[in-house]
């Protein structure tokens, strides 16, 4: 059985494979896709070793580039905590396991707090994935699709001891609104899809359930579908509704044809686009997807 796509490492794995790059080691893999949040980089001439330390009131890792590399030294503690963050740490060691929740809570709160911090993400991510390597991004879409939902499956059919049994395991409420903005975003079949759709993979795998505070300050695409009916909607319909809409029949909150809001006009979130005037649109309908920016 393959690691969960949802823990840093193999989120980050499935890049470096796709990429047919070599996956950095820890240190500098956190500092690559999250460049000065997790890890300082002490100044040095490069050429002298010195171990890494942790500090709790700042909530960073302190480490030396030495020939090239961000080193550890023997931290044993760094290469736990560094272990937690990715998921590859073996053993019990609870004050890492501590350790590495409070960096979490803390870059939640980075996140929230910090209206550049998404942004700053954004364009790291767009360096790290070329827009002109068509094929490379083709490839990336199409292999982040099918780990992701053939992750959705795996997990409902496990029974909740194996839910809460994994370290840091995730809640339900949390995993599903990271898989269905994943997936809303490669729906989207853009570049600008792609890039965040990878972006909420690699900050949810890494905050864990601490990601819940993203999902609700930043989701703009979680759509309680068919909220009529029940709003304790399995993800699986969730994600049917949204990849094929014409299987639905649409469920009217009124008796006539005629406009529910005549007086309004709506416009898109993402581009402003007047909705009013693309076809087909329909105020009535609990879900519209913008015919200009998806």
């Amino acid at each position: 059985m393959t690691d969960s796509l949802f823990r840093f490492g193999t989120a980050a794995k499935l890049y470096y494979e796709t990429a047919g790059k070599k996956m950095p080691r820890q240190l500098d893999l956190l500092e690559e896709w999250f460049p000065s949040f997790i890890v300082r980089t002490t100044e040095t001439d490069g050429s002298v070793k010195k171990e890494a330390y942790y500090e709790d009131r700042e909530f960073l890792i302190h480490a030396v580039r030495y020939r090239e590399h961000l080193y550890s030294g023997t931290s044993d503690r760094i290469s736990q905590i560094t272990g937690r963050l990715s998921g590859t740490a073996k053993g019990n060691q609870e004050k890492e396991r501590r350790t590495a929740e409070l960096i979490r809570r803390h870059l939640a709160e980075v996140f929230v707090s910090d209206p550049e911090a998404v942004s700053f993400l954004q364009e790291n991510i767009q360096r790290l994935l070329p827009a002109e390597q068509e094929d490379l991004m083709n490839r990336l879409w199409e292999t982040l699709f099918d780990r992701t939902i053939e992750e959705t499956e795996k997990r409902e059919q496990q029974d909740e001891y194996e839910k809460i049994s994994e370290p840091a395991a995730f809640d339900d409420e949390v995993f599903d609104g990271l898989v269905y903005n994943i997936i809303y975003q490669l729906h989207l079949q853009s570049y600008e899809g792609l890039v965040n759709a990878y972006l909420w993979l690699m900050t949810g795998s890494l905050l864990r359930n601490e990601s819940g505070r993203l999902l609700r300050m930043f989701d703009s695409s979680f759509h309680p579908i068919a909220a009529q009916y029940s709003r304790m909607i399995p993800l699986r319909q969730k994600l049917h509704y949204m990849l094929f809409p014409e299987e639905y029949e649409p469920v009217y909150g009124g008796d006539d044809g005629e406009s529910r809001f005549p007086d309004v006009t709506w416009y898109c979130d993402h581009c402003g686009e007047e909705l009013n005037l693309q076809e087909g649109f329909d105020d009535h309908l609990p879900y519209w997807q913008c015919r200009r920016c998806g």
